[in-house]
């Protein structure tokens, strides 16, 4: 029963989530407002009531919040009467937007806003000095229906700003092609977390390589009676990766995650040149790239460090066990030249053994003839000759007997 309400339950997440995050449609000039806040805590929690933007909702305002998993937007869409000849203030402040959303604290991400023009004019270069935009990037989008102008800076008020001249975008292609601009913008921040990360860990990571090559090339010189010292520094080791790698592998994943989708919408765009300017995406991606590379490069050191120490570890775990190995061999051979003296041993107490007990035996022999001689009796000394071999080979047949009868037994 469980199981068939989770089937459910999970069915409806997947349905709902291939109509998660719509655009927010609309057409004519307008000013696009978005503003991307992290958290302070660990994870973003949804509030379960609706969020109120009070007297800023309008049929020509519109403002739409997303929960991510790391970061919270917010985002406005206010529709223009006519064509801005400068560009708008803001209407979204930080600190509201904290606390309509219940927040303690946020850092922010990024502000962006975007300035939803007519067609492009002939003499853009003077239009973009009007709004201030200085060094300025330009691209023909979704396949010559509008322009996106940006110069990538971020003004003393802390936000950002992006031109688009709409030539022939209809309120749907219009918004989807506003989303991809401004999610671009938020994906590229949040993708360049990583690189505080990766720039603070490199010397840390050259430290940990310096360490991992003495310790390789102790291995090979470190007599087997220090091979536990060696063992200890080597675990220690492995375990500061080891922590290291768990506190950033979270970030850096993130990293490589956001900087696809990043790549994703750069390509939705559907870019083409425009004279004298050079290339939206083109711009981004030849200073975002290099970034994203040094945190790959950081994760894949810290990953290859890694190996490398489990690998050092065991070569000296495999050292340490030949050489037990060996000192077990050198301890049997020690105990089998023992036994090997033991028997000899035994087989020369034997040898005695047969020796004495005939010696008494004929002792015997010679005392009972004499006393049949003192008795009157006449007995030949051949006899005594023929009882000295007698003996000797009845005692030793005798051993011999016991000593099988009792290997028999064992």
């Amino acid at each position: 029963m469980l199981a068939r309400e989770m089937d459910g339950a999970t069915r409806a997440d997947f349905n709902a989530e291939l109509h998660a995050r719509p655009s927010i449609y609309f057409s004519g000039p307008a000013l696009v407002e978005h503003v991307s806040l992290m958290p302070s805590q660990s994870a973003v929690r949804q509030p379960d009531g609706p969020i109120s933007f009070g007297p800023h909702e309008s049929d020509r305002i519109k403002t739409r919040v997303e929960f991510h998993t790391e970061f919270v937007t917010v985002t406005r869409v206010t529709m223009l009467a006519e064509e801005a000849c400068q560009w708008p203030e803001p209407t979204l402040a930080v600190c509201d937007i904290i606390d309509m959303l219940g927040l303690s604290s946020a850092s922010i991400i990024c502000q962006v806003s975007i300035l939803v023009m007519g067609p492009a004019p002939d003499d853009l270069g003077s239009t973009l000095s009007k709004f201030g935009l200085a060094d300025t990037v330009a691209s023909s989008i979704g396949a010559g229906a509008g322009q996106v102008c940006s110069d990538f800076r971020v003004g003393p008020s802390g936000w950002g700003h992006t031109l688009l001249f709409n030539k022939n975008l209809n309120a749907y292609r219009l918004g989807r092609m506003v989303r991809r601009i401004y999610e671009i913008e938020t994906y590229r921040s949040m993708a360049l977390l990583g690189l505080p990360l990766a720039r603070h860990l490199a010397p840390r990571l050259g430290e940990f390589e310096t360490s991992l090559g003495e310790l390789a090339a102790r291995n090979q010189s470190t007599p087997a009676d220090q091979h536990k010292r060696l063992l200890k520094e080597i675990s220690e080791l492995s375990a500061a990766i080891i922590s290291v790698s768990a506190q950033t592998r979270s970030r850096f994943g993130a990293t490589a995650a956001y900087a696809k989708i990043v790549e994703e919408r750069i390509g939705e765009l559907r870019e083409a040149h425009v004279p004298g300017f050079q290339r939206f995406g083109v711009f981004v991606t030849r200073r975002f790239k290099p970034a994203i590379r040094t945190c790959e490069a950081a994760s894949l050191r810290l990953e290859q460090l890694s190996h490398a120490t489990m690998h050092l570890l065991n070569l000296l775990q495999t050292r340490i066990q030949v050489e037990i190995e060996f000192q077990n061999a050198m301890q049997i051979q020690a105990m089998a030249e023992r036994a090997a003296t033991q028997v000899k041993i035994q087989r020369a107490v034997e040898g005695f053994s047969i020796i004495a007990i005939s010696y008494y035996l004929i002792g015997l022999i010679k005392t009972a003839l004499e006393a049949t001689q003192h008795v009157g009796w006449n007995i030949s000394p051949m006899l005594m000759l023929i009882s000295i071999p007698l003996v000797v080979a009845s005692v030793t047949t005798a051993v011999l007997r016991t000593k099988h009868a009792l290997s028999t037994r064992a």
